[in-house]
């Protein structure tokens, strides 16, 4: 029997509805590996490429650069040798068919929503089948729940998840108090506790490292495991010139260029990722927000959180993973690795591992849980 694998437009990030073909890396009639990058496609937030399924030959691009087309549509077909063009033709004429109908196809959006906290509300997006353990998202500086993109669907296939935006971020009301590290992580604690009585598996990045530890040190006997990526708190190190600079920028180019150094490729950052942090860091009360959080995280003299102790003391698995090339949060000394700790360093990777290594991040990640026993 005939292989005939689809190329589909992705559901990366669960409000993800379509996406744009930047690049075909694979022209037609080219040989296709496994695992092998072959499709280039840009979304609200950010570029990135898509691998291939199965091995075969890439024998029709269904659609072309430049187009942007719905999360399922069929972007190209990979076959081997034995299917015929006529097989290949019926195979894209009854493709249409199955869009929202199967696995494949899914174009259903998942909505976030607001749950009241003193103080405010707090945003938070549900995502996978009900289960006793969950997966609780926390992003960085600056950042939103959309930061986890590529990590929510994939792990919301075998567990529950939930990815919130810090408050001061998204759509998420700012912190109130003078201590925010422990104001956001009493936020979380109040919005999360309702909805998720089992075990929580905290995977968090960059300052959300810190609320993740604040969280542990609260609750330790309900925390399953920890996967930190790049996160706050192990070492005096820090680029404190990238929390300024985020904050004074208010136009376009100076924004994108300090955005650039989050990536170890720059070329991931889309034009409406720009235009999003601009109208969100110009939403009222937003900048006070983002000052209170970056004198938290550090001064003059470098980060001003600790986090190693707490880690040190946890009784669940703990994995840290970085980018070579991070140029936010130096990778740490080895005497500054807790103990208990993986640590898990990422090839040609900048601040955002979760973007730019998603499989790999995926992969450690569940490497994590499944060591909780989960």
């Amino acid at each position: 029997m005939s292989l005939i694998e689809a190329v589909t437009i992705p559901k990366w990030g669960m409000t993800m509805t379509e996406g744009k073909i930047t690049q075909w890396m694979i022209g037609e009639g080219g040989s296709v590996a496994r695992g092998q990058e072959i499709l280039e496609i840009e979304t609200t937030k950010v570029t990135n490429v898509l691998e291939a399924s199965a091995s075969g030959t890439l024998r029709q691009i269904v659609l072309a650069e430049g187009t942007t087309a719905p999360v399922g549509a069929l972007a190209g077909v990979i076959a081997d040798e034995s299917a015929t063009q006529e097989e290949i033709d019926a195979f894209i004429q009854s493709y249409a068919d199955r869009i929202g109908s199967g696995e494949e196809g899914e174009g259903g959006v998942s909505l976030p929503r607001k749950v009241a906290v003193p103080g405010g509300s707090l945003n938070l997006l549900e995502a996978g089948e009900a289960s006793d353990d969950i997966v609780l998202f926390l992003h960085g500086f600056g950042g939103d729940l959309t930061t986890w993109l590529f990590n929510q669907p994939v792990l919301a296939e075998t567990m529950r998840t939930i990815a919130v935006d810090l408050p001061g971020h998204g759509d998420s009301s700012p912190a109130a108090g003078s201590n925010v590290v422990d104001e956001i992580a009493a936020s979380i604690e109040e919005a999360v506790t309702p909805i998720a009585s089992g075990r929580i598996h905290l995977v968090a990045h960059s300052f959300g490292g810190a609320i993740a530890a604040a969280l542990a040190a609260r609750q330790p006997s309900r925390i399953g495991s920890l996967t930190l990526i790049a996160p706050i708190g192990l070492s005096k190190q820090m680029n404190r010139d990238f929390l300024t600079d985020f904050i004074a920028a208010e136009r376009r180019r100076p924004l994108q260029a300090v955005l650039e150094r989050l990536f170890a490729d720059p070329s991931k950052i889309t034009n409406d990722m720009v235009e999003g942090t601009l109208r969100f860091k110009r939403l009222e009360g937003v900048p006070e927000a983002l000052s209170a959080i970056a004198d938290a995280i550090a001064d003059n003299g470098g980060q001003k959180q600790s986090i190693g102790a707490t880690l040190n003391g946890l009784p669940c698995p703990v994995t840290l993973i970085w980018g070579d090339q991070d140029q936010i949060v130096p990778l740490p000394e080895q005497a500054e690795i807790p103990a208990n700790a993986t640590f898990v360093k990422l090839q040609a990777t900048g601040h955002m591992p979760q973007m730019e290594a998603a499989a790999a991040v995926n992969d450690q990640i569940k490497k994590t849980i499944k060591q909780a026993g989960a």
